[in-house]
């Protein structure tokens, strides 16, 4: 399964709130700049995360995003599911044969659905707020320099990061 960009970029944004919740609500810029992710590109995903009513704005002198939902409720399927447009495996991954794809008529048909349905179950049961705390924090693997380094805007040139473990070790 391969699951677009931006659907990365949410969860790690969520990811990123759960894991600072007592600094919230937060910013997309400020959200950006610690994982790394293209600030305009991240307001238009919160747009589709306000939609599926996960986060909401907050405006004032605090203004941000903070959690609609508890984030124990928000699985991450239905996150996937809402940042891909639909169910993640909803049809045969052998498209174009002729048997209709049943379980009753292709064996091949009956391995990926329950190989699907044992995926989807995983997802179901597993919130954004567990895979926050078991996942090891890091950035994604570039950002240009003029956001590693706010002086220097007029470059746009990537500076690549190492990405770490808990235990601070490279991997």
């Amino acid at each position: 399964m391969k699951i677009k960009k931006s659907s990365a970029y949410a969860l790690h944004a969520l990811m990123y709130m759960v894991r600072h919740s007592t600094q919230l609500p937060a910013t997309t810029a400020t959200i950006a700049k610690a994982e790394g992710i293209p600030s305009e590109y991240l307001s238009k995903i919160f747009q589709q995360l306000i939609k599926a009513n996960f986060v909401k704005a907050v405006t004032g002198k605090k203004k941000g995003y903070i959690f609609s939902r508890d984030p124990e409720e928000i699985s991450l399927l239905e996150l996937f599911e809402t940042m891909e447009g639909g169910e993640l495996f909803n049809e045969c991954f052998l498209k174009h044969c002729e048997c209709d794809g049943t379980t009753e008529n292709c064996s091949i048909f009956e391995i990926w659905h329950n190989a699907t349905r044992e995926i989807n179950k995983l997802l179901k049961e597993t919130s954004v707020a567990t895979a926050a705390w078991s996942h090891p924090q890091h950035r994604f693997l570039s950002l240009p320099i003029s956001l590693a380094n706010p002086k220097n805007k007029r470059k746009m040139k990537l500076v690549n990061f190492e990405t770490t473990t808990s235990n601070d070790k490279p991997h």
